[in-house]
Order: C-alpha cells, then structure tokens, then sequence
C-alpha cells in the first residue's frame, strides 16, 4: 500500500470515528436526557402521590368536621328537648370532638398555602364554623333563659339555615377545587411519564453501544421506582389510618358496585369482616330494600353527575340505621367513570331527635287546646254579661283576652295541622263540590272581618258551573286563609279582587289585594312552615307562619298546586288551581 492510498485509508478511519464519536455523543446526549427526564417524571410520580395523599387528608379532615357538626347538632337537640346535664355532657363532648377534627383539618391545608382562593375558602369555612359554634352556644343559653320555644326558634332561624347552606356549599368549592387541582396534576404526571418512555426507546435504540450507562441509568430508575412505590404504599396506609379514624362510611366501588375500598366504619355497621366486604357488591352487602332506593342514584353518578340519597340500613344486630349517602363519580384520564367514592353518615339520632320534637310538639299542642277552649269559653260568657254587667274597663280587658286566647287557639290549631301534614296523617272526605258556592260562602264569612279593616271584596266567576272534587271544610279552609291574608294587607279603602278561571282540565281561584306586595328575596320561603316577613308591619298583623304552608299541604293533597305572582301595578295575587270534575 502506497502512501497515497494509507492517506485515504487512515481518512476514512478518521471519518468513520468521527460519525462514531457523533453517534455515541448524540447516544450519550438522548441518554442523559432520558435519564434527566426520567428521574423528573419519578419525583413527579412521587410528589403527586404525596399531593393526593395529602389531598385526601384534608377532604378526609373536612368530612369530618361536617360529620362533628351534624354529631353536635344532634347532641344539641336532644339537650334543648330534655334539658339533662348528662345530655348537656354530650353535646360539650361533641363540641370538643369537632373543635379537634377542625383543627386537625385547618393543620394539614399547609399545601395548599400558595393557593389564595383556597386559604380565601378555608378562612371562610373556619369563620362560618366560628359562626355555627356561636349560634348554637347561644341556642343553650337560650334553652336555660328563655326555654324550650325560644331555642327552637333560634334552632329553625334563617340565619341559622343560611349559615349551614354556606358551610356546605363552601365545602363543596373547597372539595371541587381539590379533585380538579388533583385531576391537572395526575394529568400533567401522566403526559411527563409517557414522554420519558418514548425518549427511552429511541436513546436505548441509539446508544446500544452504551448499554454498560444504559444499564446504571436503568438500576437507578429502579431504585428510584421502587423508593416512589415505597412511598405510594406509606401514603395508601396513611389515607386508610385517616379514613378509619372518621365516624362516617368512606368507600370507592367500580362501575358494576363491587367495593373496591372501605374503611373501619363500614365493617362495624354491617358485622362483617373486611374480606367479606371486598370484593362484594353493594347491592349484596345492604340489602334489597336499601338498593331500591340507593339503584337510581348509583346509576346517576355513574353518568358523572353527583347524588344523595337517604335509606335505612340494617346492623348487625338487627336494629334499622338511617344513612344519608354522597355518591361522587371518579373521572378517568379520557372523562369516562370507572367507579365513584362513596361517603355515608348515620342520621338515626337525628332522625330520633326530629320524631321526639314532633311528639313533644303535638302532644303539648294536644294539652294546650283543651283548657284554651274552656277559658276561651268562659271569657266569652264573661263578655256576655252571664256574671252580670262589667265596667267599661273591665269589658276591654276580657276582651283583650277573649282576642289573645282566640290567636293561641289557631295557633295551636294550626301546628296540628302542620304535624299531621308532615306525618301524611290528615284525613280528607273527598266530595264532588261547587267551586262558586265554596267561594261566595267564604267571601260572605268574611265580610265582618274586611270591614273592620275598611276593605271591600269583589267576585268575578269566569267558570260557572264547573265542580272539582274536594275536601269540603279543608277547601273553606285554604280560601278563607287567602282572602283573611289580602284583607289585612290591603290599605283601608282598598279592594280584595276574588276570581274563578277555568283552563283546560283544571280551575284555578285567585284572590288579588293592592297591598305591600311580597319582597323578591322573600317569595321563595313564602310556603314554608313559620315563614313570616320579619317587619314590624307583619308582627303587627300577627300570624302564626303556618297558613300559607298548611294551604299547600291541603291543595297538594288535592291533586292542585298553590302559587303566588306579583300583581300588575302592585300588589299580591295568591292563587291555586284544582283538577275539574268532568
């Protein structure tokens, strides 16, 4: 070989080791990449398993702080009905409970320090928990001071009501906004993760002659997986420690309701062991009679959309548990519900609570209109002039009560229609009626009333002839409550406008005043029971707050529907219509 040609071959060796040395170069480079972005998608995998852990701690520790609530509320009522120290006791244990299960809670949002709207929420819900602690501190001193009827007011205030709507709707922000900041991270884990494969297979497919590096960067990951698995595992027992310490029942089930995870709660309720629990459906573990009514919600949630629903469960030994169940869909990476959370909370006391109000109500109400009756009675004979004739003051004064005692008798009245109603206990004599004769009788009844207001009422029947089948006194009930409501809130001079319109199959009767009207923020409570205007013009007018609930208790009863509207010009027009009678 001559010089010339050992030039050429040692050029090509030069060349050959220089495409070598570019090859292993760009080898190494994808390598080094591929390890950087492995070890990154590794810490990422771990740091999101913390962030669910830590996730799940706090929805575990806001759980239960709204569980301690309902635990409170429940040992505040029965107090406030028996007025016992060892119920006394109770309620300051439970108060205590969720005063730890809401610092526990507050404790473990340190993730979430860089989020304001979620510090914004979580100083909101401390406040509204603040807020519910007060109110119901305030309600005990109520009970002592002002007795049982001034606690229960305090107990069924708006206030009080709006307070827990803006706790658990504050808990649902809370709750939404971590299952999404959650669901964008596993997101973002995910994608990381497959961009760190697909770069392994093309450095591996380039750098073969570096399998000796391959092979560290390869003993690495596993290390590192098996650290990050490691700490999955320590974060999936931590999660089962949080949620075997909360009272309520926490659970996961897939889509055909096999429970997948479930913790402590669950087992005692239903006296089984947890082997006899994974695994099995729910429809197998609770029964056929708690599936009718849980079926319909499980397959709304697995729609994607979130459900309640109460049902009673049956311990194990025997006695029925009132549950009142959140069914939560769990969304997979493409949308699609694999399963849903399960959280469910026993209602037994509470619901003791309510039917021991309701007994102690009705039969106070019981006691109460018998003597009512009588003084009434005698002060009638009184005014009468049966023990002889009275002094003009005197004649003001049983009068005075004669009035007064009338207004506890329809109250009294009133709250036995009200609980019969709730309990589905009112009997109905159903009867084919005159619509026109049950109106004018009422309107006739009442003309002594509006005079004494300097009100006038006036009749248009646009149906004539059309019956509806019916409760008679029910009916001259729900009409003479319309009419006696635009007769006190009509101004003196003014006129109570009472109509019979026919529409289709139904007749709908109207009853319109050019009075106040109601407030727009009011109109909604407006059928509830004790719903009054908080003014001193609706005081001064009296009223138990139950009329307008009792009308919509007996339409509906009726087949009918009750409504109020706005009146053209001002004013209110209340309404109802009934089914006619063909």
């Amino acid at each position: 070989m001559n010089n010339s040609d050992k030039s050429k071959f040692l050029g090509l060796q030069l060349t050959f080791g220089a495409k070598i040395n570019f090859i292993l170069g760009l080898g190494l480079a994808i390598l080094i990449a591929v390890g950087t972005l492995s070890y990154r998608s590794i810490d990422d995998l771990v740091q999101t398993g913390r962030y669910e852990s830590a996730t799940l701690a706090d929805l575990g520790g806001l759980e239960a702080a709204i569980a301690s609530i309902k635990q409170v509320e429940s040992a505040q009522r029965k107090y406030l009905i028996t007025g016992s120290s060892e119920d006394l006791g109770e309620y300051r244990y439970a108060v205590a409970l969720l005063r730890s299960d809401r610092r526990g809670f507050f404790l473990q949002g340190g993730i979430h320090s860089s989020n304001p709207d979620q510090q914004r929420r979580l100083a909101r819900l401390s406040k509204l928990l603040d807020e519910r602690l007060a109110r119901l501190d305030a309600t005990l001193n109520l009970r002592r001071q002002g007795g049982l009827e001034a606690a229960t007011a305090q107990v069924r205030s708006s206030q009080t009501a709006q307070i827990d709507q803006d706790i658990q709707r504050m808990a649902d922000e809370f709750r939404t906004h971590e299952f999404r900041a959650l669901r964008v991270r596993q997101e973002d884990t995910a994608f990381s993760a497959d961009a760190s494969s697909y770069l392994l297979f093309w450095g591996t497919a380039f750098a073969v002659t570096l399998l000796l590096w391959t092979m560290v960067i390869i003993h690495r990951n596993q290390v590192q997986r098996a650290a990050a698995e490691q700490a999955l595992r320590d974060s999936e027992e931590q999660l089962r420690l949080i949620t075997d310490s909360v009272p309520a029942f926490i659970g996961y089930a897939d889509r055909d309701s096999h429970v997948r995870f479930h913790n402590k709660a669950f087992e005692r309720w239903l006296g089984r062991t947890a082997s006899r629990i994974r695994g099995y459906t729910l429809h197998s573990l609770i029964g056929d009679e708690a599936w009718k009514r849980l079926e319909p919600h499980v397959a709304e949630v697995l729609d994607g959309k979130p459900s309640r629903c109460d049902f009673a469960l049956e311990g194990p030994d025997g006695r029925m548990i009132d549950v009142s169940t959140e069914l939560v869909p769990r969304r997979g990476d493409s949308g699609e519900v694999p399963g849903y959370y399960v959280l469910a909370t026993d209602i037994t006391a509470l619901k003791e609570v309510d039917r021991l109000k309701s007994e102690f109500v009705t039969t106070v109400s019981h006691e109460l209109r018998t003597p009512l009756t009588s003084i009434r009675g005698s002060l009638g004979l009184l005014a009468g002039g049966v023990t002889g004739p009275l002094s003009d003051k005197a004649k003001q004064l049983v009068n005075i009560a004669t009035e007064n005692c009338g207004r506890l008798v329809r109250l009294v009245t009133d709250i036995l229609d009200s609980e019969k109603m709730l309990a589905g206990k009112m009997d109905l004599t159903i009867e084919t009626l005159d619509l026109e004769e049950l109106v004018v009788r009422s309107m006739r009844e009442n003309d002594g009333f509006a005079g004494t207001h300097g009100v006038k009422m006036a009749f248009e029947d646009k149906a004539p002839g059309l019956r509806v089948n019916a409760d008679r006194a029910r009916l001259v009930q729900v009409i003479t409550n319309l009419l006696s409501n635009a007769i006190k809130f009509s101004p003196q001079g003014g006129t109570v406008d009472v109509g019979i319109h026919g529409s289709g199959d139904r007749l709908r009767v109207t009853v319109a005043d050019r009075g106040p009207g109601v407030p727009f923020e009011f109109q909604s409570r407006l059928f509830e029971r004790f719903a009054q205007l908080d003014s001193f013009d609706s005081r001064r007018r009296g009223g138990t707050g139950l009329g307008l609930s009792i009308c919509q208790g007996i339409i509906e009863r009726l087949g009918g529907v009750i409504a109020y509207a706005p009146r053209n010009g001002g004013g209110s027009e209340f309404y109802f219509e009934l089914p006619v009678q063909r």
